[in-house]
């Protein structure tokens, strides 16, 4: 059994869609996520929580070339998530690294279906 240990959990300004699909003119929500043992939370309208158990996959995919945004496949769905340094109304400045890092984060609790 893994035990997935974080120092101090480290908080993200994101934005987030629960959906099958993400295009340009998707309505997205800001929030904030933070990852701990207990699985990804995110913060904000209608916030919630996915258990470490429930996460398939996370996997990193660019938006019409426009940034890098998390595909997350859990029981229950799929969200889409980035790592955003500033959000006005539906206009992002994506956090490029910050991003590739929750990504890796993510995936390292995804279990195979």
């Amino acid at each position: 059994m893994t035990t997935l240990l974080f120092c101090a959990a480290m908080t993200y300004k994101v934005f987030f869609h629960r959906g099958d699909e993400l295009l340009l003119k998707t309505k997205v929500s800001k929030g904030r996520a933070w990852l701990d043992d207990a699985g990804l939370h995110v913060d904000g309208p209608d916030g919630f929580t996915i258990p470490a158990n429930d996460i398939l996959g996370a996997k990193l995919f660019r938006l019409h070339g426009l940034g890098r945004v998390i595909q997350i496949e859990y029981r229950g769905g799929r969200l889409f998530l980035s790592v955003v340094r500033l959000m006005i109304g539906q206009f992002a400045f994506i956090n490029f690294f910050r991003t590739g890092k929750l990504q890796k984060q993510l995936a390292s609790f995804a279990k195979p279906a």
